[in-house]
């Protein structure tokens, strides 16, 4: 909270992940999986237990908050809460799950868990993550971190030939029912195209938005960056692309080192941030995404959140107040709005 007091953060998604449900450290676990013939170890939901857990977290840092930054800091739920919040000049949080895993094995259970999650302020949920996880299938987003190659990723991990699973659509119809933001980010090219496929049957108005919480656009060859298609779609619902601050993402076809300065990072954030414009027409439909706390290495002179104060001023400078408002907060703002004022309409805050 500190460093985001520090960097000036009127909005931050507070991200809830439980690491030992998605990887699974139990060396029993492990043992009991590597014996089953039927499907590799990784593809393996997680138990009943991941979700009671990852209320138990979501509990946790609320009350971390309240008891230690009470005048900082609040977690909003409905947009009056989120106009209180700005008005006493606290940071709003926003709860957030990286990765439907958590959710649950079977469709009831997925279901019954969305609809907690949304009555607990919940804004979006990751629908895919690290691996398949029965779930939806999912680009190596952190095998640059392992120094693998995408090939030799798959080779250790590899994953079905299925875009999202039974088990991830039923996440996704009880998302869009909630009013949950569906977020896109880390998704293969097959579960990409299922997820809006489904969105379209689901909400052919398109009046449910999307966003891909942390990504960029596709300059070069890494899978995990989005090329002009899925730009496209996510505009066409109104979404946002919170694009992240991964040296390895942002100069993936652009330059062969990771940035050294601030100016350096900056140049390449706004050769992004220009590409999403070029196709959307605008600059409604960017964020800035950071994935700081991540498997990333940030890009030089904005390795915490404290540097975002200094990242938003050098925005303002290139891109005029006006655009450079939108790209910092502005679109962050009117996507979570959207957001609230959908489930505050449909009855389900």
């Amino acid at each position: 909270m500190p460093l985001l007091r520090e960097g000036d953060v009127g909005l931050a998604c507070s991200v809830l992940y439980s690491p030992f449900d998605e990887m699974i450290f139990s060396p029993r676990w492990h043992l009991h999986e590597l014996r089953r013939h039927d499907r590799p170890y990784h593809w393996a939901p997680p138990t009943h237990r991941a979700f009671p857990r990852l209320l138990r977290q979501l509990d946790s840092v609320e009350r971390h908050v309240v008891d230690r930054f009470p005048a900082q800091a609040v977690f909003v739920r409905s947009l009056d809460a989120l106009d209180a919040a700005l008005t006493s000049g606290r940071t709003a949080l926003v709860h957030c799950v990286e990765g439907a895993f958590h959710l649950g094995d079977e469709p009831a259970a997925i279901d019954a868990a969305v609809v907690e999650l949304a009555r607990r302020g919940v804004a979006y949920i990751t629908v895919g993550h690290l691996y398949f996880k029965g779930m939806a299938t999912v680009v190596p987003s952190w095998a640059s971190w392992l120094r693998l190659t995408p090939e030799r990723w798959d080779a250790i991990w590899p994953q079905p030939d299925v875009g999202l699973s039974e088990r991830a659509e039923a996440a996704v119809r009880a998302m869009v029912r909630e009013r949950v933001l569906v977020d896109v980010a880390h998704l293969s090219a097959r579960a990409f195209r299922e997820t809006f496929s489904l969105l379209d049957e689901l909400d052919p108005e398109g009046r449910v938005p999307v966003i891909a919480s942390h990504g960029a656009v596709r300059f070069g060859k890494l899978a995990y960056n989005l090329d002009e298609a899925a730009v496209e779609a996510i505009v066409a619902r109104d979404g946002v692309i919170g694009v992240i601050l991964s040296s390895h993402h942002l100069a993936d076809g652009l330059r062969a080192g990771a940035p050294r300065t601030l100016e350096e990072s900056v140049d390449l954030l706004c050769r992004h941030i220009d590409r999403i414009g070029e196709i959307a027409g605008s600059h409604r439909h960017v964020a800035i995404g950071t994935d700081l706390g991540g498997f990333i290495e940030p890009v030089s002179g904005i390795e915490t959140s404290a540097r975002l104060g200094a990242l938003e001023r050098e925005v303002d400078r290139r891109y005029g107040e006006e655009d450079g408002q939108l790209i910092s907060s502005g679109n962050g703002f009117r996507l979570l709005r959207s957001a609230l004022q959908l489930r505050e309409s449909s009855g389900i805050a």
